[in-house]
């Protein structure tokens, strides 16, 4: 039997994360189409205002709760968190289903629905816990992250195309229905992983959710250019929000298309999305990151205005996926930029600071839409949207230079640490990232860098000198030079130090530490796998 590619180790694997995989990609697409099912479903009820309404009420609680409720996976078996997490979706999908089937008024339908909006929440933190656990080696875990990360871009454009052509055809008692489906068949491809539970010594009840947000606030008050960006940030989810409402509405009643072409407009940001990480990823490692923030700002409340103009559904989905390319971009260079700007020793909380933002952020868009549209009208309630967005970047213009001011680059460390192969790999903000948690070396000659049997801890690229390679008492004709690097043999395949490695001349060296050396290459199924055929190049060339 062929092996399977690097990319899809994870779907060959035994050990349950197959099933626990498939199990995601289905719960990514019960999210997404039941969200856009209710909105439709309470749009069609009370027009924009109900619609706006309800997603409010429905996020409110899952900001609130849903950090809380993850915390189950740090309690007891990660396999059973993770199971009884689906099983609560399928739960509150289901009495949803019951409340629209039996024609329940509608406070009890929202009510209903805010449980799923809660339980879904919770599944995302348990699953990417679990992953650890299932695979087998770097290889399943990258291909587990990576498949697990597909499955939700592959939700943002089906999720909403699903949703839509269902209510149309069939109404949205259909869509929850097959919610309650595919919920429990994810629930059980989630019976018997045998998982163990989490070390209790190890659990931090104040390491996330409200409390690490609480944490990132304090840190950040008074640092008005970082508050700004995260307002600006934020922006993106309002948008996100509001286009939830107003795209139901704007195929409804400017564009005549219905459910599906409703569909089709809150999906087309995803695909985007998708556009816009690729190339963010080459935008991003400027020295200067206000510029481009500021620009893909004001290009998304451009287009997004400009949806106004268009009385056709081609055209509004053309314009809405290029808002997600510069929304992507914005985003990108923004979470670039703060990691650049802030104390390392902060900012998991900052970044919980803007994970609690994004969630209110998606509430305050859903709940101005129906306001634009009363106040407007159905056909130019994107205008003030877009403007609205264009303000904001205006005003975050003026503080946001103070943090490119502060910021910590390092070109010299990161385009030394491109000429590895594995870390070229990565997107340009995280090789960055990775750049700025270096340490350098100076060697004088004689001096032994890492001894042969010792354990490994950290991996080295070499910017100047020369360094010879001695295996098991005999010294090899080969040399290491500049741009080369050495030690990911027993960082990668959890062995001790395979050879000596002695400077010959005086020389500098960066160093990766063995966490961040991990991280970095199993965050990407091309970069483990290429780290793997340079160490066994190695070995073969060292006769070992």
């Amino acid at each position: 039997m062929r092996r399977l590619p690097p990319a899809l180790s994870a779907l060959g694997s035994h050990t349950g994360l197959r099933r626990v995989l498939v199990a995601y990609g289905l719960y990514n697409l019960v999210e997404i189409a039941s969200w856009i099912a209710i909105i439709m479903w309470a749009y069609s009820r009370g027009g924009a205002p109900l619609a706006g309404a309800s997603a409010v009420i429905q996020l409110l609680p899952s900001a609130v709760l849903a950090p809380m409720l993850a915390g189950i996976g740090d309690r007891m078996s990660r396999g059973t968190a993770l199971a009884v997490a689906h099983a609560a979706v399928a739960v509150a999908t289901a009495l949803t289903l019951l409340a629209l089937a039996s024609d329940a008024p509608t406070w009890l339908v929202i009510a209903a629905s805010t449980t799923v909006t809660t339980t879904v929440a919770v599944v995302r933190p348990i699953q990417y816990a679990t992953l650890p656990q299932l695979a087998n080696s770097a290889d399943e875990l990258v291909s587990g992250n990576a498949l697990s990360a597909a499955g939700e871009q592959f939700a943002f454009f089906a999720g909403p195309l699903i949703a839509g052509v269902v209510v149309q055809r069939s109404g949205p008692a259909l869509v929850m229905a097959l919610a309650v489906g595919a919920s429990v068949v994810g629930t059980l491809l989630c019976l018997r992983l045998r998982l163990v539970t989490p070390d209790a010594a190890s659990v931090d009840d104040g390491a996330g959710g409200l409390g690490a947000a609480l944490d990132g606030l304090r840190a950040l008050r008074s640092d008005w250019g970082s508050l700004a960006l995260l307002l600006l940030m934020t922006t993106t989810f309002v948008v996100g929000g509001a286009l939830d409402v107003l795209g139901v509405a704007y195929s409804e009643s400017v564009l005549g298309e219905g459910e599906t072409g409703a569909g089709l407009i809150i999906g087309a940001i995803g695909i985007g999305g998708l556009l816009g990480a690729g190339i963010a990823s080459g935008v991003a490692g400027r020295r200067h990151l206000t510029p481009p923030v500021v620009v893909a700002g004001l290009a998304a409340g451009g287009l997004l205005a400009t949806v106004s103009a268009a009385q056709e559904l081609l055209p509004v989905v053309g314009l809405i996926a290029l808002t997600g390319v510069a929304a992507a971009v914005l985003m990108v260079c923004s979470r670039t930029l703060l990691q650049r700007a802030t104390d390392d020793h902060v900012l998991t909380r900052v970044f919980a600071v803007q994970e609690s933002a994004s969630l209110l952020g998606l509430a305050v868009g859903a709940a101005i839409a129906p306001l634009f549209i009363e106040w407007f009208s159905t056909a130019t309630a994107f205008l003030p949207l877009g403007l609205l967005v264009v303000l904001a970047v205006l005003v975050g213009a003026t503080l946001i230079p103070r943090l490119d001011a502060r910021a910590v680059f390092r070109p010299r460390e990161t385009q030394l640490l491109r000429h590895v192969a594995f870390f070229d790999l990565l997107p340009a903000y995280e090789l960055e990232r990775l750049a700025q948690r270096t340490r350098w070396a100076e060697v004088r000659p004689g001096d032994v860098v890492i001894a042969q049997g010792d354990h490994g801890h950290d991996f080295y690229v070499v910017e100047e000198g020369e360094f010879s390679v001695t295996v098991d008492g005999e010294l090899k004709p080969h040399r290491i030079g500049a741009r080369g690097s050495f030690g990911e043999i027993a960082l990668l395949q959890e062995v001790a130090r395979t050879a000596t490695i002695t400077a010959l001349t005086s020389g500098r060296l960066v160093s990766v530490s063995r966490p961040d050396f991990l991280a970095a290459v199993t965050g990407s199924s091309d970069g483990v796998a290429m780290a793997r055929e340079v160490a066994s190049a190695h070995l073969k060339r060292d006769g070992r």
